[in-house]
């Protein structure tokens, strides 16, 4: 079976709040922060079959009196082993080149974790997340310092710089999240 993607796991996160129509799950992706994933019938459709065929989720069967209505939009809700696919994704302990190219799944595995892991899970996600990605802004800090010494000014150079700032920022933000869980932990 194909590889699970991320689009897979955004689907039944969202799937795991309510159940819904493919087409509830398309306005998700057009009308809120989750507009990086394409509202592409031709993406999610296919992706919600093959989580069907997982086992992941199941379609709820239509009210009495629609089930030969074509129009009828089909709902779909997750299933046990959808939730603990889903948990387990969650809980996969962060990696340092996911610091690389994987920060927008990162923080969509710290979205979903409300109400599907333990708060201390949570709080490690963060701490973990925060030192592997001051480990990843020290590495790129040594390369920016070797091509701003070569090109000061150059726009490439500008943008690596931007690059890095935006990942302090992100370090910043998981620090002050875990500090503000913590003091509401207690």
């Amino acid at each position: 079976m194909k590889t699970k993607s991320t689009l897979e796991y955004a689907l039944i996160g969202l799937l795991n709040q309510r159940a819904q129509s493919g087409y509830d799950l398309r306005k998700t992706f057009t009308t809120t922060a989750m507009s990086n994933y394409s509202d592409s019938p031709g993406s999610i459709y296919p992706a919600l079959r093959r989580l069907e065929a997982r086992g992941w989720i199941e379609a709820e069967a239509p009210p009495s009196g629609q089930e030969t209505d074509p129009r009828k939009r089909q709902v779909f809700r997750l299933t046990n082993s959808g939730k603990a696919a889903l948990v387990a994704w969650i809980e996969q302990p962060i990696q340092l080149q996911d610091m690389a190219s994987q920060l927008a799944e990162l923080m969509l595995r710290f979205a979903f974790m409300d109400g599907n892991v333990p708060r201390t899970t949570t709080l490690r996600f963060l701490e973990d997340f925060e030192q592997a990605l001051g480990s990843h802004i020290a590495k790129l800090r040594v390369q920016f310092n070797d091509l701003s010494a070569k090109y000061p000014l150059h726009t490439g150079t500008l943008a690596f710089q931007s690059g890095i700032e935006s990942m302090e920022a992100q370090t910043a933000w998981a620090r002050q999240a875990r500090a503000r869980l913590l003091e509401n932990s207690i």
